[in-house]
């Protein structure tokens, strides 16, 4: 666990020393392929969940969310998953020792483009399907199903704590998408204490997003970016399946 966090701990130093070529030519054109989710997905998800509160029931629930969640999800992928590849691509020509530039970013997003695209949406779906599954079980007001739901909250802090290593496998160690998501999964259980503290870091990341904004634009991301490529490194070579 006290490793995830000095790994954390060293991300934030390269972003603040290196504020250029991360936050700039990184983080910043992440969140501006990015950005078009909100709109696309939030209008549409602010809508449904409204329509739930007061007790409007039926088809048009169903349809904007399936429509418009759904599809704007695959949608806005189309920027956000390739941005999200051409932002790792930069944190890895970083640890590397490489100079940036601001084409790098597009140089990985042009080269990841399909995979990236299709890893976020996925991904992107599990996570829906895991969060309806806990609002399903909770709200049926049955003790044991109630039960059922709060093991999906387990479920829901794996998919985060998986986070850190999907990126690195499917664009550095170019897996395929199955054993990029089996794999992801292996190594998060495989470490419970790093995925906890990954955990941690991402909920406090979110928490100061939230917050002030401005991190999420210029620091978070490429800062977790870091954090995930040092994380996956680290346990591959625990598998040695990586030299140290």
């Amino acid at each position: 666990m006290a490793d995830v966090f000095r790994h954390a701990w060293w991300a934030f130093a390269q972003v603040y020393y290196d504020l250029r070529a991360l936050a700039i030519r990184g983080n910043l054109w992440w969140f501006v392929t990015v950005f078009p989710l909100f709109p696309i997905v939030g209008i549409p998800l602010a809508s449904a969940l409204q329509q739930a509160m007061v007790g409007i029931d039926g088809p048009v629930t169903g349809i904007v969310f399936f429509v418009f969640i759904v599809a704007g999800t695959a949608l806005g992928g189309a920027l956000a998953g390739p941005g999200t590849a051409g932002l790792f691509y930069v944190a890895q020509l970083h640890v590397d020792g490489e100079d940036i530039t601001t084409r790098d970013f597009w140089t990985g997003f042009r080269r990841q483009f399909v995979r990236g695209w299709v890893l976020f949406v996925i991904d992107i779906y599990l996570l829906y399907g895991l969060v309806v599954g806990f609002v399903f079980y909770t709200g049926t007001g049955e003790m044991f199903i109630q039960a059922l739901g709060i093991l999906s909250l387990y479920f829901i802090a794996l998919w985060v704590a998986a986070q850190a290593y999907l990126y690195p496998l499917a664009l550095r160690y170019e897996m395929s998408l199955y054993h990029v998501f089996r794999n992801a999964g292996v190594l998060a259980l495989s470490a419970p204490a790093s995925s906890l503290a990954f955990c941690l870091i991402v909920a406090m990341s979110l928490i100061v997003s939230m917050l002030l904004v401005f991190p999420l634009m210029v620091v978070v991301a490429v800062m977790l970016a870091l954090v995930s490529i040092r994380m996956t490194d680290e346990r591959l070579s625990d598998f040695g399946l990586r030299e140290k």
